[in-house]
């Protein structure tokens, strides 16, 4: 077996005023062992919902899975118990969050929240958790690492609590990590170390990573392979050189013109509109009220997954279109 995640036709609803919208729609994917795979997409876009839903998070109620698979390791974890996700989560299965300053513990120091996961997936004496407290956090970077483990949270740096977010992700090295924006609000030089930081890991302790984030910076600095997300469904995927190079749906194109460039006066491209909301999400392509190349057809059927060269995907009816006439 040469991947570790494959999700199948993903569905996310949410029950919103005793109405069912649908958030998450018709995502597959497939990661293979020890590959760093992107989701990239603006807020909004179903991102962090796809990767609460493998974690077994998703708020329930509002939201639920109304369909689909998602395979871990040849395990089906929509099968699961809660239970048996408790046990998977945090030692097979591990994520990032957003905003560190939030998702770590104000209350607790350093040492007493990365031995929670040590005490609850492993039978190390409680010597053995203080070193293998001392030396995860001496191997993301951070130095003096056993005065800093007797810190707490307020402390740290941004760039230092991004770093202790990591080193309890990868205490008990998992096989999977989820990074959901790992370096939104960091400066650039912050950013890239972390960046550096996730790739080594990555060979170091075999794991595969999920990079979850708005920025295509990020997406071109780490990733071998990206899917291109929008109002909760993959418009385009192929390895990452193909999307920077040869974007095929107009929302990846939009969004590679967004980046800022290096020619200073031009100003910066912006795709108009903003993304639907699970009220008002239209009834065909869900990218057509944004798009430029719209057609009669895009507000009224969705266009299917295609194959618009090796290993590269689309959904998008202008090159359905060009397929129907080139055949």
């Amino acid at each position: 077996m040469t991947y570790v995640l494959d999700i199948n036709n993903l569905q996310i609803d949410v029950t919103k005023d005793g109405q069912t919208h649908n958030v998450v729609k018709d995502v597959s994917l497939t990661i293979k062992k020890q590959q760093i795979y992107g989701i990239v997409g603006e807020s909004g876009s179903g991102k962090s919902l796809t990767a609460l839903s493998i974690m077994g998070l998703l708020a329930s109620p509002p939201l639920h899975i109304s369909k689909g698979e998602i395979v871990f390791e040849e395990q089906q974890l929509l099968e699961k118990s809660a239970r048996e996700m408790r046990k998977v989560r945090g030692k097979d299965i591990s994520m990032i969050f957003q905003e560190p300053m939030t998702a770590l513990d104000p209350l607790f120091t350093i040492e007493d929240q990365l031995m929670e996961a040590l005490r609850f997936h492993t039978k190390l004496s409680k010597k053995e958790m203080k070193k293998a407290c001392i030396d995860i956090v001496d191997r993301v970077g951070i130095p003096r690492p056993a005065e800093v483990v007797k810190e707490y949270p307020h402390q740290l740096s941004g760039g230092m609590r991004q770093r202790i977010m990591i080193a309890i992700a990868m205490l008990c090295n998992p096989k999977l990590l989820l990074a959901d924006e790992p370096t939104t609000a960091l400066d650039v030089t912050i950013q890239a170390q972390i960046l550096d930081l996730m790739k080594e890991l990555k060979d170091d302790f075999d794991t595969s990573i999920l990079m979850i984030t708005h920025d295509l910076g990020v997406i071109a600095e780490t990733c071998e392979r990206v899917a291109v997300m929008y109002a909760g469904e993959i418009v385009e995927e192929s390895d990452v050189v193909s999307i920077f190079h040869s974007p095929k749906h107009p929302y990846t194109q939009g969004l590679l013109k967004s980046m800022v460039s290096g020619d200073r006066g031009d100003e910066l491209y912006s795709i108009p509109g903003k993304v639907p909301s699970v009220e008002n999400m239209p009834a065909g392509c869900r990218f057509a009220t944004r798009c430029p190349h719209v057609m009669d057809i895009c507000h009224d059927h969705t266009p299917d997954v295609k194959e618009v060269a090796q290993d590269h995907t689309c959904q998008c009816w202008l090159y359905q279109e060009e397929l129907v006439h080139n055949g």
